[in-house]
């Protein structure tokens, strides 16, 4: 009897510790009560994440974290929330957390000089014979290029635009995300609004208008594609066209990572742009 109830015991403690490092919650608007759908959930620099889905749900294995981390939740026009790893252990492992809108100034409208050349930034590759994609199908993770500008020269983006080797997917929804760029280093997001794109097998070239977010730049920038969308089968693939001789190629797992470069080649990724010109 006794080692019988020492087994049961044992057993019991093991799975309130399994349960403990599965994370499941629910991200919802503060105010109006209305779920979130793709919600960045990471552990700070850790490359433990994921993005909720539709409904608001999220689910996260935060097995290896380690007690001291911190979970961030964050999303485009809200305020993230952090959370310590290890309050998280001791709980019933369901978070429920509610987001506060943040209050942004609008964007001035900006009048436009006269003179404007339109340019393409980027890089054009549009053969399938040559392809890349994303290291991993994690929820969280992006892929992109860096778009380099010339100095002291100020650019208005009108799209950003791809070219699509394969996607084996019905559909896949992505999230476009334009940072800021400098000295080698990925910056700030440049827009205040989330920018979703949704790609199909009939879907070789993708063009997303730019111009309703108002972005403009006096920097090099990078343009990526984020993976929000869970999919049922892991297996099937999405691909660029891709090629060699371009500006860099940039990925990481989760939003809380940091961004590593890929110098040799790029993936079929541009954007127009008009490029302000001195007034003589």
């Amino acid at each position: 009897m006794g080692m019988k109830w020492m087994w049961m015991t044992t057993f019991l403690l093991a799975s309130v510790c399994v349960q403990a490092q599965e994370l499941n919650g629910k991200i919802t608007d503060e105010k109006t009560g209305e779920v979130i759908p793709y919600v960045n959930v990471d552990v700070a620099a850790k490359g433990i994440g994921t993005v909720s889905q539709g409904d608001g749900r999220f689910h996260l294995n935060i097995d290896s974290a380690g007690t001291t981390d911190t979970l961030i939740v964050s999303f485009i026009g809200y305020t993230s929330k952090k959370f310590a790893i290890s309050e998280l252990r001791q709980g019933s492992g369901y978070l429920s957390v509610q987001l506060e809108q943040q209050v942004f100034d609008l964007n001035e409208v900006e009048v436009r000089p006269v003179r404007l050349i339109p340019v393409v930034l980027g890089t054009d590759f549009d053969k399938p014979y040559i392809s890349a994609g994303f290291k991993s199908n994690d929820l969280g993770s992006e892929v992109g290029m860096v778009m380099k500008t010339k100095k002291d020269r100020k650019y208005y983006l009108n799209s950003t635009e791809f070219w699509i080797s394969k996607c084996e997917y019905d559909s896949i929804l992505f999230r476009v995300n334009v940072y800021d760029y400098n000295k080698g280093e990925v910056g700030e997001l440049l827009h205040q609004l989330p920018i979703y794109v949704k790609a199909t097998p009939a879907t070789k070239h993708m063009q997303i208008d730019l111009r309703p977010y108002n972005i403009s730049v006096t920097n090099d920038f990078v343009i990526t594609l984020e993976w929000i969308q869970e999919l049922p089968d892991p297996m099937e693939s999405f691909l660029f066209c891709a090629g060699f001789l371009s500006e860099g190629l940039v990925y990481r797992k989760t939003s809380q990572d940091v961004f590593t470069k890929f110098n040799i080649a790029g993936i079929g990724m541009y954007c127009e742009a008009e490029m302000e010109k001195p007034l003589k």
